[in-house]
This record gives C-alpha cells, sequence and structure tokens, in this order.
C-alpha cells in the first residue's frame, strides 16, 4: 500500500475546508441527492462525497457506506485532490498502490475507484465526489462528465453554504447593535434624564438665589453626589459599549489576583471609610489567571463599590478559591441583601429595576448586567446569593482554561 503524499498547498487547503465549517456536519438533502445520483448515472453500488481532513477522510454524503469516516493514509480520496481530474482506479486488486489497502482486502472490498475533485473558493482540493464498484469496470464518456459536472455543483453548493453562514454572522452582529443601541436608549431616556433634569433645576435654584445659605450648602452637596453618580453611570456605559462595539480582541497575560485586587481596593478606600465598612482581601499572593486585565478591574470595581453602595457599617470582603475547573473571584458584603424574587430576575434587562443605596444613593440596576456581559466575553459567568438583611456575594467564575 501506498498512501499518498501530501499536496504542496496542503496547509491552505486544510484552511479552505476548515474555514467551510462542514466537517462533521449532518447530513443534508442536497448533498445526499448528488451521491444518489451519482451512484445511479455511474451504477455503481456505492458513491460518497469526501472531504480530506488533516488525518482522516471525512463522509458528507454516502450511499452504500455505513462509517462516516477513514484514515486518510488508506483514502482513495487522498490520491483524488493531488489532480485536477478524474483519477480512475480500474481494478484496486491489480494496483501496486491499493492491492493490500485494508479499504481492498475487506470491508467494503473496493475494485473500482472513480474520483473528482471538489475545490474550494480559492481552488484548493478539499475533497472529492466517489463512484465506487466491488468489481473492476470502466466508465464511459458521459459518466465520467457527469461526475465532473456533479462534483463542480458541490462546490456550488459549498460556496453557497459559506456566504450563507457569512450572511448570517452578519444578521447576528447587525441584531447585536441593534439590541445595543435599544439598550443605550434606554438608558439615556431613563437613566440619564431624571438626574440631568435635577442637576439642572439645582443650578435653577442657585442662580436665581431662591434657597438660602445653608440649603444651598445642602443642595451643593446632593448636586456632588448626583454628578458622581451620574459620572459612575457614564463611565460604565461608555467601557460597557465601547467593548460591545468594539473588534479588538482581548489581550490576554498571566495576573496575579492579589496584586490586582489591590490596586482595584485602594482608590476605593476612602468610599468604604466614607460608608464605615471595613474592606478586606484574603485572595492569597500565589492565584494566576490567564485573562484580560482591564476586563477583571472593570468586573471587579462594579462588583466593589456595588457592594459599598448597598453596605453601611459593615464588612466587604473579596475572596479567591482555584482547583482543576474554575477560578472562582467573590465580593461579599453583610449589606441590606435582596429578596429572592429579585436575585431571580438580576439579570433580565427588562425586569431591572432602579435600587437606592443604604446613603441614598440613585442607581440605574446596570453594575450588574454589565459585569456579566463582559464575564460572558472571557467565557465566565456572574452567581449571586443574597439573603434580604443579611448581604450579598457574586462570584465571578472564570473556566480552567483560564486559569
Amino acid at each position: 500500500m501506498k498512501p499518498a503524499p501530501l499536496p504542496p498547498d496542503e496547509e491552505q487547503r486544510l484552511n479552505a475546508l476548515r474555514s467551510l465549517g462542514i466537517l462533521d456536519t449532518e447530513t443534508e438533502k442536497d448533498y445526499d441527492d448528488v451521491v444518489r445520483l451519482a451512484s445511479h448515472i455511474c451504477e455503481t453500488p456505492i458513491s460518497n462525497i469526501s472531504f480530506v481532513d488533516a488525518d482522516r477522510q471525512w463522509f458528507k454524503a454516502a450511499v452504500g457506506l455505513e462509517n462516516r469516516e477513514t484514515s486518510r493514509d488508506v483514502a482513495f480520496c487522498a490520491h483524488t485532490i493531488l489532480g485536477s481530474d478524474l483519477f480512475i482506479v480500474e481494478d484496486a486488486a491489480t494496483d501496486e498502490r491499493f492491492h493490500d489497502n485494508p479499504l481492498v482486502t475487506g470491508d467494503p472490498n473496493i475494485r473500482f475507484y472513480a474520483g473528482m475533485p471538489i475545490r474550494a473558493e480559492d481552488g484548493s482540493n478539499i475533497g472529492s465526489l466517489c463512484a465506487i464498484d466491488r468489481v473492476p469496470r470502466k466508465l464511459n464518456e458521459q459518466q465520467r462528465e457527469a461526475l465532473d459536472v456533479l462534483a463542480r455543483h458541490v462546490s456550488t453548493l459549498l460556496a453557497l453554504r459559506k456566504a450563507q453562514r457569512e450572511i448570517s454572522e452578519q444578521n447576528r452582529r447587525l441584531q447585536e447593535l441593534s439590541d445595543l443601541k435599544s439598550r443605550l436608549m434606554a438608558i439615556l431616556a431613563h437613566d440619564l434624564r431624571s438626574p440631568m433634569n435635577n442637576i439642572v433645576a439645582f443650578i435653577s435654584l442657585l442662580r436665581n438665589k431662591a434657597i438660602d445659605a445653608e440649603e444651598q450648602q445642602d443642595l451643593l452637596a446632593e448636586l456632588a453626589g448626583m454628578l458622581k453618580s451620574t459620572e459612575y453611570l457614564l463611565n460604565n456605559v461608555i467601557g460597557w459599549s465601547s467593548r460591545e462595539l468594539g473588534d479588538a480582541p482581548f489581550e490576554v497575560h498571566d495576573i496575579v489576583l492579589a496584586s490586582l485586587v489591590r490596586e482595584i481596593g485602594e482608590p476605593l478606600e476612602k468610599d468604604f471609610r466614607a460608608k464605615e465598612n471595613e474592606f478586606m482581601s484574603t485572595v492569597e499572593g500565589d492565584l494566576v489567571v490567564h485573562s484580560d486585565r482591564n476586563v477583571l478591574i472593570f468586573i471587579i470595581w462594579n462588583l466593589l463599590t456595588n457592594a459599598n453602595k448597598f453596605t453601611r457599617g459593615g464588612r466587604i470582603t473579596v475572596s479567591c478559591t482555584q482547583d482543576t475547573e474554575a477560578t472562582r473571584i467573590t465580593v461579599r458584603d453583610t449589606g441590606v441583601g435582596m429578596a429572592p424574587s429579585r436575585v431571580e430576575n438580576l439579570f433580565d434587562w427588562g425586569s431591572r429595576q432602579r435600587a437606592s443605596g443604604t446613603d441614598g444613593e440613585r442607581g440605574a440596576g446596570l453594575a450588574l448586567l454589565f459585569c456579566l456581559d463582559f464575564a460572558k466575553k472571557i467565557g465566565g459567568s456572574i452567581e449571586v446569593e443574597s439573603t434580604l438583611g443579611e448581604g450579598t456575594a457574586c462570584t465571578l467564575v472564570l473556566p480552567a482554561a483560564t486559569a
């Protein structure tokens, strides 16, 4: 037996094949019809559409065969893809390349083989359309021509399939952008309009001197708090929407979690102290994750600020566990907590609710939604456990692949 050598364009050929997304897909009528027609025209009991992968040939459609794939080193089709024309073996039992091939000496007992290359759009041969018999034979000119026509038809089907996949991907992206636009419009309409209207009203009162000096100081303090919460909301919206709209790849690095948590927590210390909350990290110094640094900062920062918002005179902790399955980073507080019904709908955009913090801080109900979106983009998730009156634990779960 003489296995076929690799084509000179093997890398390009494999890239073309895999870009089609055809391997290991379910049977489809269009391809089944082609092999039935090839078997009928060539008067052979076996016919198939075979794609030659790196170490196997895989059958998209077949007549007279039970298996869906064989090893590449015994594949007749591996020889077919070396040329541009019909490859014919009239009697495999007397051919030095195939006489001891297990597909000849055993099931399906190939004697006759005719294979026409199937070409990708870039011209590389990715597989073949075959007609196979268990007895030696020849093909007439009309049968040869029919195999050529049918193989070109398969190439057309593959090109259409690829175009449909690209259109589906574009439609998916357009739908994502449409959803993003709707979310941003909802944020602008409901979450930013109210504070901006209040700010305008406060400024009008100050300008018209409609309040005394003491009231001015109270209003200015409230205005400062409102501006801070509005700035926080805007920064979150901008960070989230920029990543949603952008196609830039994530920048993945090894990140020491203890250092990262310390870096995030230090600028928040004044906010923790302002609410008399104790902040503590129990993340061990040797824990490392392989992930996007900016995404992790965004998520952990939001989880910490959210915990501080709903906690006064309590404790906020960051902990981390890591095993062979996942890394789990948990932000836990001893704040007001949530009822089960609230937790159940926490990540539903349509059900999100505003919730004021322990000091009356305004909220848009967006922080955890943004965190979940970012977590999903790096292959993770957010888990929430909460007990009303006792506190909340939010956990970022990163799969082991990122650890």
